[in-house]
């Protein structure tokens, strides 16, 4: 039944943040079965893991996982702040829109839209820098977490993650994290669970694939050699203090 709540965060709440097709759902499997010792697949994704955005949960494992795509909230006691190359971003969430909103503007407008801030949550920079800025004011901590470092040694960012929230766990723990976390293995419970990830939208493209690919510098060979010098000169700051330039 709805009770038309919003989510407040709690105290010892981890929040795991991202621009939209950061890499997002890479990161929460790993996060929830590193901290439960619980192995999340799409069915029960919405049973542990709350949205910041949607109404609370009951019954919610503890302490709660939060995942958002806002800009810097003062309320937010403790945060895993994922960043992604925006160039392999802009491309992953064009899919997205035409697996969910029945996209029907090609590439190079959807980019151009991207580029102007026409695409929810907004200019891919100012949410990043928005946290950046802010890092120091989180109250039990923020980690910075690249996604292209989860692609090539997960084990290596799991441990950072495990550091960082204090938890005790064997390297059977971390590998079998890392393994049910892969692309190959949501993929493959995409197969099992579709009706969990197409839902019920009418807009919805069931015969697209939600788990793509998740490789890094696609944007290499997809973007035009104009589409590339707009979002280095675009991004230039953000790019070079990530490390993107």
């Amino acid at each position: 039944m709805s009770t038309n709540q919003t989510y407040i965060c709690h105290k010892d709440d981890i929040c795991l943040v991202a621009y939209p097709k950061s890499g997002n759902n890479f990161l929460l499997f790993l996060v929830a079965t590193l901290l439960y010792r619980k192995k999340m697949d799409w069915a029960t994704k919405g049973e542990m893991i709350q949205n910041v955005a949607s109404e609370p949960i009951e019954n919610l494992p503890s302490p709660h996982l939060v995942w958002s795509h806002d800009s810097y909230d003062p309320s937010y006691p403790q945060v895993i702040y994922l960043v992604r190359d925006p160039r392999d971003v802009v491309i992953s969430y064009y899919h997205h829109f035409q697996k969910y909103h029945g996209e029907s503007r090609d590439f190079d407008a959807f980019f151009a839209a991207f580029m102007k801030g026409d695409i929810v949550p907004g200019m891919w920079d100012t949410q990043i820098e928005s946290w950046l800025d802010n890092q120091e004011k989180v109250k039990n901590g923020f980690l910075l977490v690249k996604y292209e470092n989860l692609l090539a040694d997960a084990a290596k960012e799991a441990k950072r993650i495990i550091n960082f929230l204090h938890l005790d766990r064997t390297e059977q723990e971390i590998n079998e994290a890392v393994h049910w976390a892969s692309f190959d293995n949501m993929k493959a419970l995409e197969e099992k669970q579709k009706e969990h990830i197409n839902g019920s939208s009418q807009f919805t493209n069931p015969a697209l694939p939600f788990v793509r690919e998740g490789k890094a510098n696609k944007w290499k060979s997809v973007l035009s050699q104009a589409q590339k010098q707009q979002i280095s000169k675009a991004f230039d700051k953000t790019l070079s203090k990530l490390g993107y330039k």
